[in-house]
């Protein structure tokens, strides 16, 4: 039996501007991890679980001419349930085969309690990007099994791109693949997104094997070092947030005034670069100053859009933080998930987490996860 952890993720700064090329986010890796469990099995047999959904002992098979994979006894909410494990297995299985690697049968399950909350009305995903961790640590997995090495940078990038693939046909061809990169990558890190035409336009003219070994056009990921004492509060608003709608009420504020949208956008990509400057110079003063600013740019983004991205909930939680000496925002797309508190002092971290439980919300105790998927 192997065992793959992939962490989670939470954007510091750049969401929604990550989502057009060019400009940057800056993200983090939490230690709030999904995990697969990969063993062999007789012949080339696939047997999923997740038992976190109830799903047990779904049989596949993958077809080496065709390179797809069928589910052969889920049901539609169950495959609904595995549609990014199947993604990440297929792709992965793809690339192998065009490799000319033989394939092995195995049984995967996956776990992803470290990324749900249980609140009054029920169990809750907490915005950390389980998706985006699922299709990781089952692309790590798959090819943990198949004797690939996964700890390198190069072996890493290998393990993004087809978790990126799998990721982008599983949400529809939306997203920028952020969450993806924190939970390979870890730690703090800048990323700029890959032209998502080029790769839609690679997978239809070529193998997965060549697209997986191409450059990719814009992509670009590299460690930050955040300054000493840098420390995080995460206060989750009590419901998830369907990105899916978010991009689509976005997408319609862009086609209905994109003058006003463009200039938004820039300003969120200024904030984040200058916030990057100032988190490698450790100016911690002008860091806070940058985290209020964002916040202000992504009122406007909600105001202009008509789209509520800072819920009531998210305001709470960010008073906290402001009550107490941090700088807040919320974190991630918005209407709902997490907001997160920046400070540079323990005492004032343990101040905002119990003033985020005095307005009967949720504070998440985590840390950064510095390594990536293992």
């Amino acid at each position: 039996m192997t065992k793959i952890k992939a962490p989670g993720k939470l954007m510091l700064s750049g969401e929604w501007s990550v989502l057009e090329i060019g400009n940057p986010c800056i993200v983090l890796a939490v230690d709030r991890f999904v995990e697969v469990n990969i063993k062999r099995s007789k012949g080339n047999a696939i047997v999923i679980n997740a038992p976190d959904f109830k799903v047990k002992k779904i049989n596949a098979a993958f077809d080496a001419h065709s390179n797809k994979m069928e589910l052969n006894n889920a049901n539609a909410e169950q495959e609904k349930t595995l549609s990014f494990v199947k993604n990440s297995i297929e792709a992965t299985l793809a690339y192998l085969n065009e490799k000319n690697i033989k394939l092995q049968g195995f049984e995967l399950t996956t776990k992803s309690t470290d990324t749900i909350i249980g609140t009054p009305e029920g169990e809750q995903k907490i915005g950390f990007g389980s998706s985006a961790a699922v299709s990781v640590a089952t692309v790590a997995a798959v090819l943990s099994l198949h004797k690939q090495k996964i700890k390198t940078p190069k072996e890493k990038e290998r393990i993004f791109k087809l978790s990126c693939i799998a990721h982008f046909l599983g949400q529809g061809k939306i997203g920028s693949a952020f969450d993806v990169a924190a939970s390979t990558f870890g730690g703090a890190l800048i990323y700029k997104r890959f032209d998502a035409k080029w790769l839609e336009h690679e997978l239809k003219s070529k193998k997965i094997s060549t697209v997986v070994d191409e450059q990719w056009p814009h992509l670009y990921f590299e460690p930050l070092k955040l300054p000493k004492n840098f420390e995080i509060v995460v206060g989750f608003s009590g419901k998830s947030a369907s990105t899916k709608e978010l991009v689509a009420k976005i997408n319609e504020f862009k086609q209905r005034d994109n003058a006003e949208y463009q200039g938004i956008m820039q300003e969120l990509k200024e904030t984040t670069e200058q916030l990057i400057a100032a988190l490698e110079k450790g100016n911690k003063e002008q860091v806070l100053a940058l985290i209020r600013q964002n916040r202000g740019v992504l009122k406007d983004l909600s105001d202009s859009s008509l789209t509520e991205l800072e819920t009531p909930e998210l305001s709470k939680i960010i008073q906290a933080a402001e009550q107490n000496g941090a700088a807040g925002k919320f974190s991630g797309a918005g209407g709902g998930d997490c907001a997160i508190a920046v400070c540079f002092d323990k005492k004032i971290a343990e101040a905002v987490k119990k003033t985020i439980k005095k307005k009967d919300l949720f504070s998440i105790d985590l840390v950064i996860s510095e390594n990536g998927v293992k």
